[in-house]
């Protein structure tokens, strides 16, 4: 990574910079998160390069792995408690199951 760019907005020398970024109400928080600011305009931004690694950084950190148990004649999948919690669930909520491919689904709250 560049320690130096050109600053998109004005011209000017843009240098790399690490900072913890808290996300959603200080839920989430990533150390080190790498940013540009610019020295004459004083604009922050991150580059292309920085947001996909920072979006593959949330998708390596924050996912959870449950596996798949009998329910009677069923088979089900239980949430952990801090999802429950976040998303303020009570039993007997419905939710939507979507098919997004052969190895992916999509689970939605209902409204």
């Amino acid at each position: 990574m560049e320690k130096e760019i050109k600053c998109h907005l004005c011209g000017g020398k843009a240098l790399l910079k690490m900072e913890e970024l808290s996300l959603n109400d200080g839920k989430i928080i990533l150390k080190d998160s790498p940013y540009y600011q610019c020295q004459k305009c004083k604009e922050e931004f991150a580059t292309s390069e920085q947001m996909q690694a920072l979006s593959d950084q949330l998708h390596q950190k924050f996912y959870f792995q449950r596996p798949i148990i009998n329910a009677g004649r069923s088979l089900a999948i239980t949430l952990p408690s801090d999802l429950v919690h976040y998303y303020k669930l009570k039993k007997g909520e419905k939710i939507t199951i979507i098919p997004e491919g052969r190895k992916e689904l999509r689970i939605r709250l209902a409204d």
